[in-house]
């Protein structure tokens, strides 16, 4: 009698813990793969991928507009930069340059004319200018390179306004998708693709195909 005893309740233990072990298996119906209670819990505990923040035209003309060519650099077109600098510097040049000309032949002019003001005196370059040439030449280099350096800066802001707009734009297409799909393409044509039968002497040409 103890002996059944024990056999019974040896077989019902055995039972209880088969079922246990039913309890924690799940079967992924998709992949036909066994996941473990341990490894969905795991899964659910992996933390999610952090999402892309988006890419702001506005704050790329606000940085190029603060700082030329930063705007550029946060679009990733780090190869315009250059292009930036070196046109603002060119113009920077002629800017400076036509401006201490036209001052230089202005203050030469003053000394001719006797207009110069009291306390001015002239450096050795407006001394050389104010012995070469007479009152009327004077008067018309110093007018030509006041055009020039009023033009210079214009062109100057023009640049400097153009970098903003390029930056501006540059980040209205920079989530733009160009796909590898977009293409025109000139093939030979191929009768054996049409479904209708064609005689051989009206087959051949070619096929202009442009896809999206």
């Amino acid at each position: 009698m103890p002996r059944r005893f024990l056999f019974l309740l040896g077989i019902l233990i055995l039972i209880a813990f088969q079922k246990t072990e039913a309890q924690n298996i799940v079967f992924d119906t998709i992949g036909n793969t066994i996941l473990t209670a341990d490894t969905i819990v795991k899964e659910t505990k992996t933390p999610k991928a952090k999402t892309k923040k988006p890419h702001s035209p506005k704050k790329a003309t606000i940085m190029s507009a603060c700082l030329p060519g930063l705007g550029q650099v946060y679009n990733g077109k780090w190869w315009k930069v250059p292009i930036v600098y070196a046109g603002l510097g060119g113009l920077g040049y002629l800017v400076y340059n036509n401006n201490y000309e036209y001052r230089s032949y202005l203050h030469a002019y003053e000394y001719k004319t006797g207009d110069l003001p009291e306390g001015t005196t002239l450096n050795d370059h407006e001394t050389e200018l104010a012995n070469r040439y007479a009152e009327s030449q004077l008067q018309t280099y110093k007018e030509s390179y006041r055009r020039d350096f009023e033009f210079y800066t214009i062109l100057t802001i023009a640049w400097y306004g153009l970098n903003i707009l390029d930056a501006c734009v540059d980040g209205h297409l920079y989530d733009y998708d160009i796909s590898d799909d977009l293409s025109f393409s000139i093939d030979p044509y191929r009768p054996f693709e049409q479904p209708i039968m064609i005689p051989q002497y009206a087959q051949v040409g070619l096929s202009f195909q442009l896809n999206f």
